[in-house]
């Protein structure tokens, strides 16, 4: 019985299908009937009627003209026009969004069936059906079909009436259709809250400037503004901690050199003791860097989520939800992708600067790896990762840096 769908909406998806062996029914987008196969005992007709751009009404009727009931059992799979988000040569920054994926949302007696991807939606909802998630095939998830059985009685019409949306996956649209629960799902509730205010942020602050990039800056600024009390502080007790080390090193070298043992434990202790040593200091100085690992990991989270970064540009960049791309390597290379990205070594310079800006004022000399290691680390991971994402850490820091310019250095003979 093949009732076979064909929806066709101003985006140009077709990922809805409806199959019942006994007859089939195309649809285009202006609502045409373009075929019809039907028996004797079966009439089909359809119209598609678009409401916005990238949402359709679509019905269906089906007549029997029999003197008999009819059980039609219908199967309808949909969301096969979304594919997984690919990117060839982004490296690992876009792997982590190569994702498809499928949902169920009951909102009251309606419920939401479909596909998603990084940048995209496709889905529908009956008013009138109830259609019901066919498990027969949970090895292959993106094959299974809803099913519906529709019962007609003789000379009555049986109806189908879809909503149905095929769109790129904007808060906003899908706020209007009860649908925004699918962005920033499976998160815990903190985490979500938070996702959700950084993002209410950004919509906000674009509104003001006009540009995704500016945005984000902006972004950047407000949270180290926000966050300066606790940074001050972080800065204070990692410069503090520095000099306490460095005054007791010539100490603490007499000490190994005349004991050992258990005696050079309690020399070590006592040590600790008199020169009011605290052994948290160093936790205490990454206070700045504990704050904004969450909202890193919340930004990079949000990104994934915002279709409205597709194709955003800003300075060089040409698409702010992928990785800056100043030009190609002609080769791709492993974890790192095939472009060469410009973002990250400016962000490198700024985090190298920033810690040996911090080390000097402390009267110290900086360490290589102390130097280079915090810089390597977030260069190689950030890499490939989206330019929304690389373009606020770098701002970030560089905002860090001119804090620290303007903070005060504390005095040797302060304890830590």
């Amino acid at each position: 019985m093949g009732l076979t769908l064909l929806v066709l909406p101003v985006l140009g998806y077709s990922g809805i299908k409806i199959e019942n062996p006994f007859f089939a029914i195309e649809v285009n987008a202006a609502g045409e009937l373009s075929t019809v196969q039907s028996t004797d005992d079966i009439e089909v007709s359809g119209t598609v009627q678009p409401v916005v751009t990238g949402q359709s009404s679509v019905a269906i009727g089906i007549r029997n003209k029999s003197n008999n009931q009819i059980v039609l059992p219908l199967t309808m799979i949909v969301g096969t026009s979304i594919k997984p988000f690919s990117d060839p040569g982004g490296g690992y920054g876009s792997e982590l969004y190569a994702t498809r994926e499928a949902f169920v949302i009951e909102r009251g007696e309606q419920t939401w069936f479909g596909w998603q991807n990084r940048y995209d939606i496709e889905a529908i909802r009956s008013d009138t059906d109830i259609w019901a998630v066919d498990n027969a095939n949970d090895e292959q998830p993106e094959l299974q079909p809803l099913t519906h059985t529709l019962t007609i009685e003789p000379g009555k019409t049986g109806s189908i009436r879809l909503d149905y949306i095929a769109s790129n996956r904007n808060k906003a649209f899908l706020s209007e259709l009860n649908l925004d629960v699918v962005l920033l799902g499976d998160l815990w509730d903190w985490f979500r809250w938070l996702c959700l205010g950084i993002w209410m942020v950004l919509d906000l602050l674009f509104v003001v400037v006009g540009n995704w990039g500016g945005a984000i800056i902006l972004l950047a600024l407000i949270i180290r503004l926000c966050t300066i009390p606790v940074t001050k502080i972080s800065l204070e007790f990692q410069q503090r901690a520095a000099m306490a080390q460095q005054r007791m090193a010539p100490k603490i070298a007499a000490i190994k050199k005349d004991f050992t043992g258990i005696e050079l434990s309690e020399k070590m202790i006592a040590l600790h003791e008199d020169e009011h040593y605290d052994h948290m200091a160093p936790f205490k100085g990454m206070l700045g860097l504990f704050i904004q690992i969450p909202i890193l990991i919340a930004l990079f989270t949000v990104i994934g989520e915002m279709s409205e970064l597709r194709g955003a540009a800003f300075l060089w960049i040409n698409d702010l939800s992928l990785s800056d791309r100043l030009f190609s390597l002609g080769v791709e290379l492993p974890f790192f992708g095939g472009y060469f990205n410009a973002l990250p070594f400016l962000m490198a310079f700024v985090t190298i600067l920033s810690t040996w800006q911090a080390a000097r004022r402390s009267a110290g000399k900086p360490p290589a790896y102390s130097l280079f290691g915090m810089a390597l680390v977030f260069f190689v991971f950030f890499y490939s990762f989206p330019a929304a994402l690389v373009l606020y850490w770098f701002s970030s820091n560089l905002f860090q840096l001119i804090q620290q310019s303007l903070q005060r250095t504390p005095t040797a003979d302060e304890s830590v």
